[in-house]
């Protein structure tokens, strides 16, 4: 009869154990088939930066997307980082994290950024954009993201259709995370006129 009940008391363990196994691994199976499905490949452990493409309109002919990057913390201890705390022209507040746009050159097969200024300029107020700017240490928790702010790539004199693009996410100093590359695929119908990419 012990041998019996001990036998029980294990299944009833087992059990347990299956079932606290399966409450830890579906979450996180389900997290990694919806990064997957979204973004194309599996999220790593850690800070990890990821390009957000949506619908917009800029007034800019030819041009329906605007793209972003979202730097996530996907790490079980936060994360510290260098962000931008702003004021906007339209008195709105937010908080970004500092980037640039790299281009793939096929002839040299590396990525190159497009910008040719440093990173002082990074926070810094500029007409109908950001009129007061901190630079600013903070947490990211897990799960939580922060957005480099939304633009027109594909507006910019430098690309062309069929270029690839990324972006690089600064986190601190010596820590960056490229995004995945992606394609430019339109292009302004009047190229000749200079617009504002970034909002």
């Amino acid at each position: 009869m012990r041998n019996w009940s001990l036998k029980g008391e294990m299944t009833l363990s087992a059990r347990i154990g299956v079932l606290t196994a399966t409450l830890l691994v579906l979450p996180i199976s389900l997290l990694e088939l919806g990064h997957l499905i979204r973004f194309g490949h599996f999220l790593p452990f850690g800070l990890h930066a990821d390009v957000v493409v949506r619908k917009a309109d800029y007034g800019i002919d030819g041009i329906t997307k605007a793209y972003e990057a979202k730097l996530t913390n996907y790490g079980i201890l936060p994360a510290r980082i260098t962000t931008c705390d702003f004021i906007d022209d339209a008195m709105s507040h937010g908080t970004l994290v500092g980037s640039t746009v790299e281009k793939w050159d096929p002839s040299a097969r590396k990525w190159e950024s497009i910008f040719k200024r440093d990173k002082s300029a990074f926070c810094q107020p500029y007409p109908l954009g950001m009129i007061e700017t901190h630079v600013i240490t903070k947490r990211l928790w897990l799960g939580q993201s922060i957005s480099t702010g939304e633009e027109a790539t594909a507006a910019r004199d430098i690309f062309s259709i069929g270029d690839k693009a990324r972006f690089v996410v600064f986190a601190r100093d010596g820590l960056a995370f490229p995004t995945a590359a992606f394609s430019i695929d339109e292009h302004p119908i009047r190229p000749d006129v200079p617009y504002r990419v970034r909002h």
